[in-house]
């Protein structure tokens, strides 16, 4: 099938500049006419529900280990055999299933959802009401600067131990490589300089990262953040110096930038769907499933690489093996076919069975969005996240009876693959009369 890149009529061109702001438009189109769209040569873009979470899961067909086969892409964006290869080959998400299981077997416990409620959740508390002490009770503000963009970068400073004079340089440094991180859509998207930059402040991270573990590990005390947590399994033979500096690196990145975006995606649609803050305001309960509407409808990450292991055909089109995949995680969330109204933002969707009589996920009527990947390859730090969201969100609901805001406010940095905010100005209304604080 063919697809137009008329921007008037929501088509999908990668090379539009202004294809950012119109994406939902865009994948609409999409998901009805070419399900399986190809962004160049061998390479694959999936924007339907079930195709999505299919190969997501999918072992047989699909691998990750997309740099082993094609490097990303036949130019070899990030350098054949090269220092930056090497470390993006060690990621999580590129992984082949044996050295994931290893690495990621050795990297969980700290992950869990137990661990994670009982050990972040006072660092999470402390931090966020020590952004709040500084915020208004009425008056508009940047949200990104004021909390969205500090908050996760300081969990993680404190979570690695990591320097708080340094902390601004590191952030700044993974703004860098995420800017160039389109290069996996198509070598095309990113320019050169783009590329250069970012694989220089790629490779200084590392070099960052590698400073600061050889000083911790020299140290006589062990310590109990989760840098020294890595070295300690270093130590037993469970992880490579590699491993250690790439799995800090990868928790830094991921536990940044797409947290950052989910906390000002979340207020951006409670500003805009204000019948929604009404209904948490009004009860409690709603909390968490409003953080799991959230990640459905903002969607930090665009989409989540795969690798054809085999031929085979989806939808008449038949994918190679070498091909890339990319399964587009933000068009999932928002398949019709799936999610009911699916561009509305709804904090008791997960009551709502799926509009075509579909399975619904365990413990709710309709479908579990897509935003943390799937199968075993499903996001590592994901209750890191939810934590932080419902934190935000409980304090939000204390203190505030209404979130406001030009529609046109929020600014998006000019990327396609992780969205991230530049800004958002907010108006907060001050509570008369403050609503409960949730059960934890």
């Amino acid at each position: 099938m063919t697809t137009t890149t008329d921007p008037s009529a929501g088509g999908f061109d990668l090379y539009d500049p202004e294809l950012p702001s119109r994406l939902h438009r865009a994948f609409d189109v999409l998901r009805e006419e070419d399900p399986v769209h190809p962004t160049g040569d061998g390479r694959w873009l999936l924007t339907r529900y079930d195709d999505v979470q299919e190969i997501l899961k999918d072992r047989t067909r699909c691998g990750t280990d997309i740099h082993a086969v094609r490097g990303y892409d036949e130019t070899r964006p990030f350098g054949a055999g090269s220092d930056l290869e090497r470390v993006q080959e060690g990621l999580l998400i590129n992984l082949p299933d044996v050295e994931h299981k290893r690495v990621r077997g050795a990297f969980t416990k700290p992950f869990t959802r137990h661990n994670v409620e009982a050990q972040v959740t006072a660092l999470v508390e402390g931090l966020v009401d020590e952004l709040f002490a500084a915020l208004p009770d009425e008056g508009e503000v940047d949200w990104v600067d004021a909390v969205a963009r500090p908050m996760p970068a300081r969990v993680f400073q404190a979570l690695f131990g990591l320097p708080e004079d340094d902390l601004e340089r590191l952030l700044g440094l993974l703004h860098e490589d995420t800017v160039a991180i389109d290069v996996l859509l198509s070598p095309d998207l990113v320019a050169p300089d783009d590329l250069d930059r970012a694989g220089a402040a790629f490779l200084q991270l590392r070099a960052d990262i590698d400073a600061l573990a050889r000083a911790r590990h020299a140290g006589a005390a062990t310590g109990t953040d989760m840098l020294s947590f890595l070295l300690t399994q270093h130590d037993a033979g469970r992880l490579s110096w590699d491993d250690v500096l790439t799995q800090a690196m990868e928790a830094l990145a991921a536990g940044t930038s797409t947290t950052m975006t989910l906390l000002a995606g979340m207020v951006e649609a409670f500003a805009q769907h204000p019948d929604q803050w009404d209904r948490v305001r009004a009860d409690a309960s709603l909390i968490r499933p409003a953080v799991e509407e959230s990640l459905r409808w903002v969607s930090p990450a665009l989409s989540m690489g795969r690798v054809a292991m085999v031929d085979f055909e989806l939808h008449g089109t038949t994918i190679r093996a070498g091909d890339v995949v990319q399964c587009g995680v933000l068009p999932a969330n928002r398949d019709p076919r799936v999610f009911a109204d699916p561009h509305a933002f709804d904090v008791g969707r997960g009551a709502t069975p799926r509009p075509d009589g579909g399975k619904g996920a365990p413990g709710q009527a309709g479908a579990a969005h897509v935003a943390f990947g799937g199968g075993t390859h499903v996001c590592l730090g994901a209750h890191v996240a939810r934590l932080e969201a419902r934190v935000v969100l409980e304090r939000l609901r204390e203190r505030y009876a209404r979130i406001t805001m030009d529609p046109d406010a929020a600014a998006l940095h000019p990327t396609l693959l992780i969205r991230t905010y530049r800004s958002l100005p907010v108006t907060f209304h001050a509570a008369e009369a403050p609503a409960g604080r949730a059960a934890a």
